[in-house]
């Protein structure tokens, strides 16, 4: 089994979070100094790949040098994705324009390198600003191996991610009683485009609610899908890890 999206180097424990008894974890580094301790851990663990970028709550470090700095992080044999970028208006932490342009550098950088492009996406509670503002974006940019990480339910941007190609993937809230949203368009996506991560260590899946998250907890995201959509465990195993190694291209 594979964790699409997780982030080793928040991970209490990094060598034990890094289990050997999944085919492959892709760590997801979120500034330069985290991309950094995230390419050393895939280094360090034979299952473990890398995605480099700049977080949108961190989008005013993506200046000139950095942005250099993650290019040549970005050709590293074990980087297999660029981001995550994206919106996020839930912390306002940063600008919309701030977070457009640290976008566009990505997705660039991602087309040039034919890598996948990882896309966060966190609204306030009843609005939609990220949402509709990475959707515009994804159109403008018109960039084809993308993945909604952590999808958040919202219809426009995943109409606009399947007319594109784009992944869509589910973590452990998707196992939430209140999660009836993204529950309903989990049951709908097609199998070629479906993949379960976890975002360790967040969003512990329902069965291990009030723990930190590990990878491992990726076969309870697995086993809820399986049931969601009334098909066996060994398919959705199968279809998501083959899915997870087309994007990343493991």
């Amino acid at each position: 089994m594979i964790d699409s999206h997780c982030h080793l180097d928040y991970c209490d424990d990094p060598e034990a979070a890094a289990d050997p008894s999944l085919d492959a974890i892709i760590s997801i580094g979120t500034s330069l100094s985290r991309c950094q301790k995230t390419i050393k851990l895939a280094e360090r663990f034979d299952n473990v790949w890398a995605a480099v970028g700049i977080h949108p709550n961190n989008a005013s470090e993506a200046q000139a040098d950095v942005r250099q700095e993650i290019a040549v992080l970005a050709r590293h044999p074990k980087v297999v994705a660029i981001g995550e970028t994206g919106f996020d208006n839930y912390w306002d932490k940063e600008s919309l324009e701030l977070q457009r342009s640290s976008f566009a550098w990505q997705a660039e950088l991602a087309a040039d390198l034919n890598k996948a492009l990882i896309l966060h996406v966190r609204d306030k509670q009843n609005q939609e600003t990220a949402s509709l503002a990475s959707a515009e974006m994804m159109k403008t940019l018109g960039y084809s191996k993308g993945i909604l990480h952590c999808f958040n339910g919202h219809q426009q941007l995943l109409e606009t991610g399947l007319e594109l190609g784009w992944m869509v993937s589910f973590a452990g809230n998707l196992t939430y009683k209140s999660a009836t949203d993204l529950q309903d368009a989990a049951k709908h996506i097609p199998q070629d485009r479906l993949l379960i991560e976890t975002d360790s260590p967040y969003l512990t899946p329902q069965a291990k609610r009030g723990k930190r998250n590990v990878p491992a907890n990726v076969r309870f995201t697995a086993e809820f899908l399986a049931e969601l959509r009334g098909e066996s465990l060994a398919a959705v195993e199968a279809y998501t890890d083959a899915n997870a190694r087309r994007i990343y291209g493991l």
